[in-house]
């Protein structure tokens, strides 16, 4: 089992699984860009279990309401849709490799070798994806995201028992980067910042011609002054380690609300409908549910 990125044909049926809930979103490529739908349930009682690393155990019962609401809403034609999950889920990190083989299995396992080095003290199976991020130096470098495999099967097949069959399955972070970076690439002059805060995780990017520079995966419990101080570490590395050349702008979705400081040098943008020609209930929306920008990224990246 794989966490695949964006893949050439994505539904426009969208379902963000929360710790309490699921987001169900439609979304319109536009224009204008938006939602066509877009509505929240919380789980019902004992349907959800917890699994060996921790996260959640899914069956029928804790999807089927937003499933069938969903078909509600989109007249009976799904069947097939995205799923996204929140990044705490998952370890995110960059790898050096001295080589790449050719061949994606091979790399897979030297992965999973080089992932059970830096992770000792994850013993549950990992399921990986994994892509090429700008060399540094002689060095090849992958961003690779692993999350617990049962945590996945459970999301896929308890999707399918209620008819519906998960094309797209990967973090929030992710689904910002990869449904974004055409954008946002377009709008940065030079190599962009992307920071992604939420209520269980901080994500920190540098991206440069649509490829990952830099990447850096902190947990939220870290006051704002440790998220300033891994801002600036992390700005001190690009520039030292990785010859980079200074950020245009930093994009940010900041779904706690706490605001940013001035940790960053040179001009913040927030993520807003105004970057995609989106239509005026948009940032209202996302201010109410944060988790539907991520699946705007994901079926907009594609359209």
């Amino acid at each position: 089992m794989k966490i695949p990125f964006l893949r050439p044909v994505v539904p426009p049926d969208v379902f963000c699984l929360l710790p309490e809930g699921i987001t169900y979103a439609c979304v319109r490529r536009g224009p204008p860009a938006g939602f066509a739908q877009a509505r929240y349930f919380p789980f019902l009682p004992n349907t959800v279990g917890v699994g060996a690393s921790g996260t959640p155990l899914y069956t029928r019962e804790a999807v089927v309401q937003s499933v069938e609401a969903g078909r509600r809403l989109s007249e009976g034609r799904l069947a097939r849709a995205t799923a996204l999950f929140p990044d705490s889920w998952a370890r995110m990190l960059p790898i050096e490799m001295e080589t790449l083989p050719e061949a994606e299995e091979a790399v897979r396992e030297m992965v999973v070798w080089k992932l059970k080095k830096l992770l000792p003290g994850v013993t549950a199976e990992l399921s990986v994806v994994f892509r090429e991020m700008t060399p540094a130096g002689e060095q090849k470098r992958l961003l690779v995201a692993a999350a617990p495999t049962d945590t996945l099967r459970s999301i896929e097949d308890s999707f399918e028992a209620a008819g519906v069959r998960i094309g797209l399955l990967l973090p929030f972070s992710l689904a910002l980067f990869e449904g974004l970076s055409s954008t946002l690439g377009s709008k940065a002059a030079g190599d962009y910042g992307l920071l992604h805060r939420s209520a269980d995780a901080f994500v920190f990017l540098v991206a440069r011609d649509g490829a990952p520079v830099f990447f850096r995966q902190r947990p939220s419990d870290e006051t704002e002054g440790d998220h300033d101080q891994e801002v600036r570490l992390s700005l001190s590395y690009y520039t030292e380690k990785l010859k980079g050349g200074g950020l245009s702008t930093v994009f940010v979705h900041d779904a706690r609300g706490d605001g940013i400081s001035e940790a960053f040098p040179g001009k913040v943008e927030p993520l807003s409908g105004r970057l995609f020609g989106a239509d005026a209930n948009f940032d209202e929306r996302i201010a109410a549910r944060p988790e539907l920008l991520p699946a705007f990224a994901a079926v907009y990246g594609r359209s």
